[in-house]
């Protein structure tokens, strides 16, 4: 249940009905309402992870620096209380990969559908990673997002729905933080997005990208970002697309960066 909204985000939403987003694993609650013929999102995150990447105003403050560098959704509005922190959205154009790439595979064959999947999620990460860090404030390499895992570990704030299977050797959530403070990587340093996945890329009529749910959005190592697409199109499309990505990427696999960025994921 979303606590007692400040004022003027109440105002904005005016009574409109709001429609829970069942979409994604945060501990954000989101939801979608109309005003007019215009649809928009609100999104709460509890007090408690004011300090993490789920905290809505740094993902607001990420999306406002983006303005003209990629295509975002408009912040409307953003506000505080006691309870958390609140941020109401314009909804972005078209619909997201994960339809497109559903209704590609009711549709077409195996070797159709492959091809256009794997460009987008390309030329997702080309657009990603050609945002400038030149002048980024928003830091979310290796190290911070180790602090950030140990807070929610010490706050009982991980995910519990946890699997170790693919990792023999590791079996608790502080086995893994052990872990990948061992085998922290060497960063090579790019605007990432932090959660790139089919279910955060909007593609519209035009074939025009946009990019949803920036919370872990910053500097990180080039490989965050691939990582998350590797299982993606692992999972949901097929290891040959997972494989023909890897060859697009002109300097080879680095699995072990890969693993490192997976297992970090797995407590979220």
């Amino acid at each position: 249940m979303l606590p007692k909204l400040p004022q003027h985000i109440d105002y904005f939403i005016n009574g409109a009905v709001l429609v829970a987003d069942e979409i994604g694993e945060s501990p954000c609650s989101v939801y979608h309402f109309l005003r007019g013929n215009e649809r928009f999102f609100l999104k709460y995150s509890p007090a408690v992870y004011a300090g993490t990447t789920y905290s809505v105003m740094r993902e607001a403050s990420v999306l406002n620096w983006l303005v003209d560098r990629l295509n975002v959704p408009e912040v409307v509005s953003v506000a505080e209380s006691p309870a958390g922190e609140f941020m109401i959205t314009r909804g972005v154009p078209g619909e997201p990969l994960s339809t497109w790439i559903n209704s590609s595979w009711i549709n077409s064959t195996e070797i159709n559908v492959q091809q256009p999947v794997l460009a987008r999620f390309q030329q997702a990460l080309h657009q990603v990673q050609a945002v400038s860090i030149a002048d980024c404030p928003f830091d979310s390499g290796a190290n911070m997002r180790l602090r950030e895992l140990e807070y929610l570990l010490r706050n009982g704030l991980y995910d519990e729905q946890y699997d170790f299977t693919p990792w023999p050797g590791i079996t608790t959530p502080q086995g893994l933080l052990t872990h990948l403070y061992a085998t922290l990587p060497d960063e090579e340093r790019v605007f990432s997005h932090g959660d790139l996945g089919d279910s955060n890329i909007f593609v519209d009529a035009h074939g025009e990208l946009y990019f949803i749910d920036l919370g872990r959005g910053g500097v990180a190592d080039r490989w965050l970002d691939i990582a998350f697409v590797h299982r993606n199109l692992r999972e949901e499309v097929s290891v040959a697309a997972a494989t023909a990505l890897l060859d697009t990427l002109g300097d080879g696999d680095n699995p072990a960066k890969r693993v490192f960025f997976e297992q970090l994921d797995e407590l979220f």
